[in-house]
């Protein structure tokens, strides 16, 4: 069944259109995968609906839909442009706790970080996520050109997850760092960047 790929405006017009679709997708994601996320079902059930709203008006993140029916099947939400270049990057950081930071004027990249992606189970291997990334990749590009400067994408997988990883890798990224979660965690988490080369093959 067909899917259309919709980009969240930060206007209050289209985030009352979305916000409550997009809470409740991400509720059944948390309870579907609690081990993909660095939330909880049970803290973000508290959330208050200012919050939610607060979320995807964010000025420093950028949440994509997949609509089918009108049901949202799939999402990618990305934050940046962040105050420092892939290379200086942390697989195990948190980059909501630098967007705050102000960026270097000779930082060349506009660098942003993917993250809180996830579609259903039953719509896998349908092309949901690769059309999420490639939207992706085209906002950042833009972005990054409307700055004068080159775009810089990261994602953050865990390591025991191969697949994910086949898809970013599909989708030109490349993995550049391997890292303990936190102190004390037996999750390693893989920070992958963007760096598609002109053999690279396509999603499928």
């Amino acid at each position: 069944m067909p899917f259309e790929k919709v980009q969240v405006s930060r206007d209050d017009e289209s985030i009352h259109t979305f916000v409550e679709r997009y809470k409740e997708f991400r509720l059944l994601s948390l309870k579907v995968a609690p081990e993909a996320f660095g939330s909880t079902l049970e803290r973000e059930r508290a959330f208050t609906d200012e919050t939610w709203y607060d979320r995807l008006a964010n000025p420093k993140a950028v949440t994509f839909l997949a609509l089918q029916g009108g049901r949202v099947i799939g999402s990618l939400t990305t934050v940046g442009p962040l105050p420092f270049g892939p290379d200086e990057s942390s697989a195990s950081s948190n980059p909501w706790n630098s967007l705050d930071d102000e960026i270097p004027e000779d930082l060349k990249e506009s660098h942003w970080r993917v993250n809180g992606m996830f579609t259903l189970p039953e719509v896998r291997r349908q092309g949901v996520a690769k059309a999420l990334i490639e939207k992706v990749v085209k906002f950042g590009s833009e972005e990054a050109s409307r700055t004068g400067k080159t775009f810089a994408g990261t994602i953050v997988v865990d390591a025991d997850n191969p697949a994910a990883k086949a898809l970013y890798e599909r989708a030109g990224y490349v993995v550049t760092k391997e890292e303990i979660h936190s102190p004390g965690s037996s999750r390693t988490v893989l920070l992958m960047k963007y760096s598609p080369s002109p053999a690279a093959n396509t999603l499928n």
